[in-house]
């Protein structure tokens, strides 16, 4: 693995977390929404055709979700691959031209990435 497939697959794990965490919480809004809804007393045309289109939208929400933790476990592997079992718990700060740098940390259950302030 080069130095930039390394800071590659570091940048696009945070991504993909914040990419997951996002498609989340539009599924919680979307149940709180379907909540509101199924409470009300009286349902028109207009709720019930909401009431589909988030049932909908949540069917490919979901299927996002799935899609992105399946990319964040491949990245996630070939970090694994890359780094010794000799190294988990040591830091190892990444670096690529004009970006700043990621501090990482390999754990045995867990990637921990601090993107640093500095370019």
């Amino acid at each position: 693995m080069t130095q930039d497939q390394f800071y590659y697959c570091l940048s696009r794990i945070l991504e993909l977390r914040e990419k997951v965490k996002e498609t989340y919480l539009v599924r919680k809004r979307a149940q709180a929404v379907e909540t509101a809804q199924a409470e009300e007393q009286q349902v028109d045309f207009d709720s019930l055709r909401r009431f589909a289109e988030n049932k909908k939208n949540a069917g490919r929400n979901t299927a996002e979700a799935q899609a992105l933790l399946k990319e964040l476990a491949a990245q996630e592997a070939k970090i694994r691959s890359f780094v010794p079992v000799t190294v988990y718990g040591t830091q190892i700060e990444a670096t690529q031209p004009g970006q700043p740098p990621l501090h990482v940390l390999v754990e045995t259950d867990q990637i921990y990435i601090k993107k640093d302030s500095r370019p």
